[in-house]
């Protein structure tokens, strides 16, 4: 109870320090306060020996006397040097430092140069010490795994395998199929969304966007193809920073190396749709040539092109239609080709690229009447793998006068050839080098093959 007079007469004094009135200012009044004994600290925070201070604290003092503040902001100090601000009345002190306290010991040390209104110093020097202690700390984020599609062309084609590269070296990451593949990254726990794509970047340089699946975890999705043969290198710089506020303690660099992009496309098998052949189920060739009635395609990647005469098919025309008769003009299998590729490419630049002659003798007519695709992908960029050709040659017996007679339904055919003599007559079969993968890739050469027609 003997602390209340004194709680009283401070109450007192700061309503006096906060007015005005006619019978005199709150200097006026202040001074009636001060006696002759010395002044003296009344409250310091944090208080003498005290431990797990808050490294976000104020320091504050309360004299028993108005002071000549000024007198006592000299007067102050804390140990180590720190630097602050200061929030003063006649009464107290507040010093704000200007950052974060660490973990050490301090002294708030007040010398007897401070004051009070009569210039009656300070009645000791006050030293008092204190300690700052951190809370539990927080453990700092880390990459728990960095996601990467890896795999040999073939593989990459069709998606690649998942490699995670916090686990070993990855020396084959894909290009992509048919968009960049994109790259996974999974932190240890919830980051700072902006923080994490100011403080990543590629080298050498590549362009990408980064796309939250969940706070955990983002995935890297490039603007461009990366170069393929190519080492890079992924940074993170230190101090990003995770929603808890811990933060990554030290730059992360993880490399990979980018394998063998996409390669222009092949043709890997040629044949008739009489012989059944069909991508994955039967498109090999032969090694000794074939005709139209055979189980296996002419040729086939691997092989060497054989002599026209290895190869035979057979005019789907059967030549006994009157001129303009319809008889002749229905579609033969005989010869309708076949084509396969390694990879799926574009129809439009197939089919503007297809080219069938006859060569012995080179008079005829010959037009692409139809073609049907097969082995497509129904997503995005599309492309197939599998074309079958339907010509029509205007010495077909159907036509009349009129190449592709509407009359008769147009021609599907080639001219009859069944009683054609050996070696007689030959065509040629053509597939320009402008052909493109949907990757955009153009064949490396022609396709050239040439039959004889029995």
């Amino acid at each position: 109870m003997k602390s209340a007079p004194w709680t009283i007469c401070i109450v007192g004094i700061y309503f006096l320090l906060h007015c005005h009135s006619k019978m005199g200012t709150s200097q006026d009044w202040l001074s009636l306060f001060v006696n002759e004994d010395s002044p003296k600290v009344i409250s310091f925070t944090p208080s003498s020996g005290s431990d797990h201070v808050s490294p976000k604290t104020e320091i504050s003092i309360l004299w028993s006397q108005p002071m000549e503040i000024q007198s006592c902001v000299s007067a102050f100090s804390l140990e180590p040097n720190t630097r602050g601000n200061f929030e003063t009345t006649d009464l107290s002190l507040k010093f704000f430092p200007n950052e974060e306290l660490s973990p050490i010991g301090y002294m708030i040390r007040l010398s007897k140069q401070c004051e009070n209104k009569k210039g009656k110093d300070l009645d000791r020097v006050y030293s008092i010490p204190f300690s700052v202690k951190l809370g539990p700390t927080l453990p700092p984020p880390y990459i728990e795994s960095f996601l990467i599609s890896i795999g040999n062309t073939e593989e990459c084609l069709s998606g690649g395998q998942i490699a995670d590269r916090i686990l070993g070296e990855v020396d084959s990451a894909c290009l992509g199929n048919p968009e960049p593949s994109p790259m996974t990254i999974r932190f240890s726990k919830p980051m700072d969304q902006r923080e994490v794509q100011l403080g990543l970047r590629l080298e050498p340089y590549g362009s990408f966007h980064l796309e939250w699946t969940d706070p955990n975890q983002v995935q890297i999705r490039f603007d461009e193809f990366l170069e393929s043969q190519t080492r890079y290198q992924l940074i993170l710089s230190s101090g990003i920073s995770a929603l808890d506020g811990s933060k990554i303690q030290n730059p992360v660099s993880l490399d990979f190396f980018i394998g063998e992009g996409p390669r222009p496309p092949e043709v890997i098998g040629f044949g008739l749709a009489s012989q059944n052949c069909g991508l994955g189920i039967q498109e090999l060739g032969s090694m000794t040539g074939a005709r139209w009635d055979s189980i296996s395609c002419f040729w086939s990647r691997g092989l060497a092109i054989l002599s026209p005469h290895d190869y035979k098919f057979r005019g789907g025309d059967n030549g006994s239609g009157e001129s303009g008769s319809p008889n002749a003009c229905a579609d033969v299998s005989t010869d309708n080709f076949k084509l396969f590729f390694d990879q799926y490419v574009d129809p439009i630049s197939v089919i503007s690229s297809s080219r069938l002659t006859k060569i012995s003798p080179p008079t005829s007519n010959i037009r692409l009447a139809t073609w049907e695709w097969g082995h497509c992908q129904n997503t995005f960029p599309y492309g197939c793998r599998e074309i079958t050709y339907s010509f029509a040659e205007s010495e077909a017996s159907c036509n009349g006068s009129v190449f592709g007679n509407n009359t008769t339904g147009g021609d599907f055919n080639l001219a009859s050839s069944i009683l054609a003599p050996n070696f007689y007559p030959y065509y040629e079969f053509r597939l320009d080098a402008e052909v493109r993968s949907v990757t955009g890739k153009r064949m490396a050469s022609p396709f050239v093959i040439q039959m004889e027609a029995k």
